[in-house]
């Protein structure tokens, strides 16, 4: 092992952190950067869900690989997720007595997205979703909590990782990241790719990184280079010039530290970039980023006047993406009752309020819950006993706005709770457009030798919404394609 990776090797904020080597700098102010180089089989860029599980299949299957990541640790939308993967026709709804099946699954997955998700990569998604969960307990380890019944669309099919750390991304991440290190894989951490490189014919031949700020290596891939570095949600340009000013003013709800390598890296390939417009929202606590996600289907959704505005039949990427259209402050409150407190999804989520020390109220009666919310008490009780009164006459449906929940919830049993949100941006869908093998596309759809992306960084899989957990499980599918065929084509040449 060369310098560089003896000092360069893993080092976390999830696990102790370990560096050993020298420093080599500039001799002078006037002299040339010394670069370096590092050669492998596959350079992977991004240290998420899609970019460990590349390198860790690549090395699996026979082939050298590394990862290259700008930030001290893994810090992208992984570790902030919920941990929940959405997959069909796995050993996990078998043991739990779960029947599903794959063409429902693929009908779900194609109406959330209006049509318009790209269907090879949608019917590919779905027949290898089950393989991706079990590939993570075989390989690393990974367990599952006992499937909740959720809303449609996302039903039985979000598999939760199971383990102490908190959200339940921190768990996969670590144990992904433990993989990692014990497969032997070396990961440079603060590499900051500025460059791909590239010959003559637009072939991706490696990428050049700032290490430490202080010396300049190049990373020779053999086979090629995945893109695994998220998407462009922190942004704040790029969000404006594809999205609006609008979108752009919406607090994170994601990492920050997703900042559009995916477009700015792979831009002098000419790729084929789509659903540039399309983003991944949630709601979340802007104060302090508590995550209620779900949470939003399981009572009423009100605004600080105490009126409903949206239809809770809405998956909450669908209600974040609204929420600046239809309230200007983009600020509105989420009201449940003790009915829904057990089941371990809610639970989960009011406790990550109380983690992140994110003010929540909490009452034995609707008025005085209005009180403590500073919402308009007489407002708040109407609104919550016309809603009893249409839940109970099975006539949801015609309020206004609708509700239209297969089985919508009564607020009747105390404590009452409010949890204040706004709409937040988690994940951008758009980037360069990949093929079945994970290989980026040109603008002319022809694939660029040597050039592979996975997870948030591509386009054209997901379009307006998501079944929970589907970025996580096709980070899984895509980067373990990305490492393998990028070692395949190492052998090759």
């Amino acid at each position: 092992m060369t310098e560089l990776s003896r000092r360069c090797v893993l080092k976390s904020g999830l696990l102790a952190a370990v560096s050993a080597g020298a420093v080599v700098g500039t001799t002078g102010a006037k002299a040339a950067t010394p670069i370096k180089t590092e050669t492998f089989d596959v350079i992977v860029i991004g240290c998420g869900c899609a970019g460990m599980a590349a390198a860790i299949e690549a090395k699996r299957q026979g082939y050298t690989a590394c990862i290259v990541d700008k930030m001290s640790r893994p810090a992208g939308n992984t570790i902030f997720s919920g941990g929940i993967i959405n997959a069909a026709g796995t050993y996990v709804q078998k043991r739990d007595g779960v029947k599903d099946d794959l063409e429902t699954f693929y009908q779900d997955m194609m109406k959330v997205s209006l049509g318009r998700g790209d269907k090879e990569l949608t019917r590919m998604y779905v027949e290898k979703s089950a393989d991706a969960i079990q590939w993570l307990t075989d390989v690393c380890g990974v367990k599952y909590r006992k499937l909740e019944h959720e809303v449609w669309p996302m039903l039985q099919r979000g598999h939760v990782v199971e383990g102490p750390l908190k959200p339940a991304g921190a768990q996969l991440s670590k144990q992904m990241l433990d993989t990692v290190k014990k497969l032997g894989i070396p990961t440079f951490f603060n590499a900051k790719v500025v460059e791909l490189l590239h010959d003559d014919l637009l072939h991706c031949t490696g990428a050049k990184a700032i290490v430490d700020d202080e010396e300049v290596v190049e990373f020779k891939a053999k086979g090629g280079v995945v893109i695994a570095t998220g998407g462009f949600h922190a942004n704040k340009e790029m969000i404006a010039r594809y999205m609006g000013g609008d979108v752009a003013w919406m607090p994170l709800r994601g990492s920050n530290v997703n900042t559009g390598e995916n477009i700015s890296l792979t831009m002098p390939f000419n790729p084929m970039y789509v659903n540039m417009d399309q983003f991944h929202g949630g709601p979340i606590h802007g104060p302090t980023r508590a995550n209620p996600s779900i949470m939003v289907n399981y009572g009423i959704l009100v605004k600080e006047d105490g009126t409903r505005f949206i239809d809770e039949v809405e998956t909450y990427v669908y209600v974040a993406k609204a929420m600046p259209k239809l309230i200007p402050d983009n600020k509105a409150f989420i009201i449940i009752d003790d009915q829904v407190t057990g089941i371990s999804t809610i639970d989960d989520r009011i406790k990550r309020y109380e983690r992140a020390n994110a003010k929540y109220f909490k009452a034995n009666s609707i008025s005085e819950l209005a009180k403590q919310a500073g919402i308009p008490e007489k407002t708040l009780v109407k609104v919550v006993k016309d809603y009893n009164a249409a839940v109970k006459a099975k006539k949801a449906s015609k309020l206004n706005p609708p509700n239209t929940l297969k089985e919508p919830r009564l607020l009747t049993k105390p404590p009452f709770y409010a949890f204040p949100f706004m709409g937040g941006m988690t994940a951008t869908f758009g980037g360069p457009k990949i093929d079945k093998d994970a290989q980026v596309l040109n603008t002319e759809g022809k694939p660029i030798a040597g050039l592979y992306a996975a997870g948030n960084a591509i386009g054209g899989l997901l379009y307006h919404d998501y079944i929970g957990g589907s970025q996580l499980c096709a980070a899984l599918i895509w980067g373990r394609i990305a490492g393998v065929k990028a070692g395949e084509r190492a052998k090759q040449h």
